[in-house]
């Protein structure tokens, strides 16, 4: 549902459609909606990646599409448009914006889920590659053969479904076990004998600063009021201990060059710095990292959410909006 044009910009695919996730004409999840907007109509964009596109919640019930639904009947000329993509890399915001976003003539941007992890271990991992020898790239590259790809599918499937039949306490432990074997695999990997940093260094936290300051100035140059979010999550420093699985596949995912307290530290830091710039550059701001529940009724992993987790985003945003009368 997802592909990466000639300037290498990630964006969805138009009228695709996968399960419950459907592509409008234009490229935006949701309803079908006019290229042309009309004469005193309204148009909020969705700026976001998996986190703001949806990802466990029912059809139509991520948040952008419950803030359309709040609006509706008090603000009918106003379009909630979802135009986040899933995975979209942090440095090409920016770009996306200004190819697929500023032609729908947009009035708000609702600024949510910065996310540079991704784009922090990848930075990393390419500058490790300059010192790899001809025979570790050669191992990083070796894929295995065809057969032991679907050997190993087929056994996956069996073991889960053998789980099943175990007490929730045994496949929890199971779990852990298995994401931690899956971790030493990327340590020996990337690492290389090297311990994870504790903590994200400055440079990437320095450069997120920037970049977002010159995606807000961006954005008002173009005549569009922007609307900052801090980011939620899920595991915090107080509750990592109930959710260690979460936090382990969290590490999996965005990378084993960090630790568990790095994770931790950069959630804290990301959303400080948003609330600071967001003062800095006078831009209306919300913190739903503080007004949503820290618990599974609301999320569904560290970084999504379920339908009730989505309705009080939706409906904190409403509130901003109208309390500000940014939609009057």
């Amino acid at each position: 549902m997802i592909d990466k044009d000639n300037n290498g910009i990630h964006h969805n695919i138009p009228n695709a459609r996968y399960g419950k996730w459907e592509i409008n004409a234009l490229g935006f999840r949701g309803k079908e909606i006019h290229w042309e907007k009309k004469e005193g109509n309204i148009r909020i964009v969705c700026l976001g990646g998996s986190e703001t596109f949806g990802y466990y919640e029912s059809k139509d019930k991520e948040w952008p599409s419950q803030l359309g639904e709040m609006l509706r009947d008090q603000f009918p000329k106003v379009e909630v448009i979802n135009a986040s993509v899933a995975g979209l890399n942090f440095k090409k915001k920016m770009d996306y914006v200004k190819k697929y976003v500023l032609p729908l003539k947009p009035d708000i941007a609702i600024i949510f889920g910065q996310r540079f992890l991704p784009y922090a271990k990848d930075s990393i991992r390419r500058g490790k590659g300059n010192h790899l020898t001809n025979e570790d790239k050669r191992k990083t590259l070796d894929k295995p053969d065809n057969v032991f790809i679907v050997c190993g599918r087929f056994l996956s499937k069996l073991g889960e479904s053998i789980e099943r039949c175990f007490p929730k306490q045994l496949t929890t432990h199971i779990s852990a076990w298995r994401l931690r074997r899956r971790i030493r695999r990327k340590e020996n990997k990337h690492l290389i004998n090297k311990e994870p940093m504790d903590e994200l260094p400055e440079s990437f936290l320095l450069e997120f600063e920037t970049d977002l300051i010159s995606f807000l100035n961006y954005q008002k140059e173009n005549h569009i009021v922007p609307v900052l979010s801090t980011f939620p999550s899920l595991i915090t420093p107080f509750n990592k201990d109930t959710h260690k699985n979460l936090l382990l596949a969290t590490r999996l995912i965005f990378g084993v060059e960090f630790s568990e307290n790095a994770i931790i530290h950069h959630l804290e830091k990301r959303n400080q710095i948003i609330m600071r710039i967001a003062k800095q550059e006078n831009v209306v701001f919300i913190d739903i990292d503080k007004l949503i529940p820290k618990t599974l009724e609301y999320f569904g992993d560290n970084f999504h959410y379920t339908n009730k987790g989505s309705e009080i985003i939706a409906k904190n945003i409403y509130d901003i909006l109208t309390r500000y009368e940014l939609i009057k």
